[in-house]
């Protein structure tokens, strides 16, 4: 398959980025369950993108029954991406959608009725005369038409979120259906964070509920400012114009937070097609259009109002096999997320600061001189410079170096937040390891609110301080939208933790600001547990037992240090109380004589674990370190 990068939408020049990304970090190497022709079709793409070296891809044919959609498996997540950029191949005027809102509120209904109205009238008659779309009374349920799932279209619920693609009038849309239960935000976060538009349902028999509140709280946090609310269900309030003034006042209220997002009010009836696709006679009064006029205009993406040129560094590679290269020269390869940039500009590389003239610019293998937000390019420099993963290139210095930063994130991880644990941060293309040093606050979802937390549990908002062991570059989510975006992923699995967005940066002299001295409490905080003392008594074994417990509590995470009787010879206390103070987790083996005197170093008997009269029985110490496992989960 022949693919000319001109006519590239932007799904397809997304999919490009994302193979790049595969390459970079080796998931290239296969793709699960890619037909014959997904498989070409990919194929034609890497080679646009990762010129000129030849793509290292493998395909499996088949999906295994058994396997379910993983969206959080990166290799189902491409070949579902891949998949649908296929769908849109020849396709212009692409817009991404979200459908989201309360629970029972219509927004599988309303995507289902859509689809409908946009088939021909012979699609139209084949499903009014399928059982598989029908109801008991023989009418459409329009839900099924949305991927929704019959035991899902019986409760009245969506899980998964489910794709489906329609066009109207010369534009092309991808449209998201996501969850409306609370348990499932993760899910809805995901859609959310590729989505240019949100359609938020709310149903006009009910009004605003929580998950109105938090759905459009989420919405904007992953970066949506462009926001249609579709008042569904007016049938039931018999069309009445006073409950849509009603609602929308509240709306108009809700949205006075969110100052840089734009909305428009449309009233619907999604299981009759009212406004929908057709103005409605039954609702003379409203001067707006119908839901697909509102979606179909034009609009300018304000989310990232940065004018200077950005482009994150993905890859390099060299020039020497590009189409009429005749000089070896390395081109550095990456997407521009803000501004634009012609041949001979002058530009910088963070964080070496190092400076060089555009001397060759490619998008993909063809040779331009000029590109904009958004074009998957590569560039060559009029000098050498050392040009990495993770590096940045802009025209001015308009970054910021720092160590220290305050984030808003959407908590999506099973295992809960602790101060003191570290993650992987992902902030464009660079990954760096991060530690939570402080939960400033917790945000309430629905309200706003801010309130104190000791720890975040899932789909749980906060504000975080972040340090990392190295000054990176960065910006802020108001003055960049791809450069303010963080990603929290857990070192152990490798599963995606948290989304989030830079809130500032906390200046490299903030230490000048407190000088009284660190207490114990708080060293205990930034570890994540609280200090403890396991006593050991004397005997053979008694070495081996304090290998096998420390080893089993490193595994949980914990922080600790090992003892001996003979570890430490002068004022044995006092040296035992520091390592206390410093929030360890002690193992200490003990003469009988001593053991009172050691016990005494906590105040709380509840930190203390008496081991001093365990055997040295393997199969007694593993009921011991059942009882420790026990005994320090209540340290966290």
């Amino acid at each position: 398959m022949a693919l000319r990068p001109e006519n590239l939408n932007k799904i397809e020049r997304e999919a490009v980025y994302l193979l790049r990304e595969a390459f970079s970090s080796g998931r290239e190497a296969s793709l699960d369950w890619m037909e014959a022709e997904e498989a070409a079709y990919v194929k034609a793409l890497a080679e646009l993108a990762l010129y000129p070296e030849k793509p290292l891809l493998s395909f499996g044919r088949e999906r295994p029954d058994e396997e379910e959609e993983n969206i959080w498996n990166p290799k189902e997540r491409d070949a579902e991406f891949f998949r649908r950029a296929r769908m849109f191949h020849g396709k212009t005027g692409v817009r991404k959608l979200i459908t989201c809102g309360g629970v029972d509120d219509g927004k599988s209904t309303l995507i289902g009725r859509i689809l409908f109205d946009a088939k021909s009238p012979e699609e139209q008659t084949h499903i009014c005369q399928n059982p598989a779309y029908l109801r008991k009374d023989n009418s459409v349920d329009y839900a099924l038409l949305a991927g929704t799932s019959e035991e899902e279209a019986r409760q009245g619920i969506t899980v998964q979120v489910s794709y489906s693609m329609f066009d109207w009038e010369d534009n092309s849309f991808l449209m998201a259906d996501v969850p409306g239960h609370e348990e499932y935000t993760r899910n809805m976060a995901y859609a959310a964070s590729q989505a240019e538009t949100a359609i938020i349902m709310v149903a006009a028999n009910k009004g605003i509920v929580p998950q109105t509140r938090r759905h459009t709280r989420i919405c904007r946090f992953m970066g949506i400012v462009d926001m249609i609310f579709a008042i569904n269900k007016m049938d039931m309030v018999d069309f009445s114009q006073k409950a849509f003034l009603q609602l929308s006042e509240e709306i108009a209220h809700m949205m006075e937070e969110y100052q840089d997002c734009r909305f428009q009010i449309v009233p619907i009836s999604a299981k009759s097609g009212v406004n929908i696709s057709e103005k409605s006679k039954d609702m003379a009064w409203y001067p707006g259009g119908t839901l697909l006029e509102a979606l179909k205009r034009k609009r300018e993406n304000e989310a990232n109002e940065a004018g200077y040129f950005c482009m994150p560094v993905q890859r390099t590679c060299k020039s020497s096999q590009m189409i009429g290269a005749s000089v070896k020269k390395r081109v550095i390869q990456g997407e521009v997320v803000s501004g634009n940039i012609c041949l001979g500009d002058e530009v910088l590389l963070y964080p070496t600061m190092a400076k060089a003239k555009i001397s060759g610019m490619y998008c993909f293998a063809k040779k331009v001189k000029f590109a904009a937000e958004g074009d998957a390019i590569g560039v060559e420099l009029d000098r050498e410079l050392d040009a990495a993963r993770g590096y940045i290139l802009t025209k001015e210095d308009v970054l910021t170096f720092t160590d220290r930063l305050e984030a808003d994130v959407l908590w999506t991880f099973d295992n809960r937040l602790t101060q003191g644990k570290r993650y992987r941060v992902k902030i464009a293309s660079a990954v760096v390891t991060a530690v939570v040093t402080k939960i400033c606050y917790q945000t309430d979802v629905n309200t706003g609110e801010h309130r104190y937390a000791e720890y975040l549990t899932k789909n749980a908002m906060a504000r975080l301080e972040l340090c990392f062991p190295k000054q990176i570059a960065v910006s802020c989510e108001k003055d960049n939208r791809r450069l303010g975006s963080v990603l929290l992923i857990d070192r152990e699995t490798d599963s995606l933790a948290a989304y989030g967005n830079i809130v500032h940066t906390i200046s490299n002299e903030a230490w000048k600001e407190d000088g009284r001295e660190v207490l114990a409490q708080e060293r205990e905080s930034a570890l994540g547990q609280k200090a403890g003392l396991i006593l050991f008594g004397q005997g053979n074994s008694v070495e081996e037992n304090m290998n096998y417990t420390e080893r089993y509590l490193l595994r949980m995470g914990f922080h600790t240090v090992q003892i001996a009787d003979g570890g430490i010879k002068a004022d044995r206390s006092k040296y035992i109380r520091k390592f206390l103070d410093a929030g360890l987790i002690v193992l200490l083996q003990t003469k009988a004589a001593e053991k009172e005197k050691m016990m005494s170093l906590l105040e709380d008997e509840k930190r203390i674990f008496d081991c001093t009269k365990a055997s040295g029985d393997t199969n007694d110490l593993g009921r011991v370190l059942r009882k420790i496992q026990s005994w320090a989960s209540e340290l966290i």
